[in-house]
């Protein structure tokens, strides 16, 4: 019987000697890459039982074997965003097409929850030691924020792509206004 819902993996704060599994010199970035159909498939058993998941298997997959691998490399260089070209993949060859098949928009956050555990128990699966696991699972969770809200910028294009030009649309340059320790009451 396959558990549907395996444990969260743990959260930690990142150590950059964690980023490699001691076993083989070999990163856990490296493992999930050599294992990436194995991820999906994981991924796969995990999300069957949504009712949303009932979407033909081509259109349920859809572009995860494109966005996965750039995912996982993206976390091995460090990055704790997604960049532009896989952030437009997201949008545009995913979240978008998530709502044409009528998934619902919870439904969307809830599959990427279920890529971080099929990378989890991947990981298990292939030995690498929890603690270096941990690591990139922590690396991968900001990445996977970013794919989510990239898939809901994909779900709600038709609605995004009315507003343009109409001074709502986030501005190209501007600053991150929630950066800085300061309270912006004060002033």
């Amino acid at each position: 019987m396959v558990d549907r819902n395996p444990p969260a993996p743990p959260v930690s704060r990142l150590h950059s000697s964690d980023a490699y599994d001691s076993s083989d010199g070999a990163t856990p970035y490296d493992t999930l890459l050599g294992a990436i159909d194995g991820v999906i498939g994981e991924w796969r058993t995990l999300v069957e039982g949504e009712p949303w998941a009932r979407i033909p298997r081509a259109r349920l997959v859809d572009s995860l074997p494109e966005i996965l691998p750039k995912l996982v490399r993206l976390a091995r260089a460090g990055s704790v965003q997604v960049d532009a070209d896989l952030s437009e993949t997201i949008a545009k060859a995913h979240g978008y097409f998530r709502r044409q098949d009528g998934v619902p928009l919870v439904a969307v956050a809830e599959e990427w929850s279920h890529v971080k555990r099929a990378c989890w128990t991947v990981l298990q699966r292939h030995g690498v030691e929890q603690a270096r696991a941990t690591a990139a699972i922590s690396r991968l969770d900001a990445l996977i924020d970013d794919a989510i809200g990239f898939s809901l910028r994909g779900y709600y294009a038709p609605e995004l792509d009315s507003l343009r030009g109409r001074g709502l649309e986030r501005r190209g340059n501007a600053p991150e206004r929630r950066t800085g320790t300061g309270d912006r009451r004060e002033g």
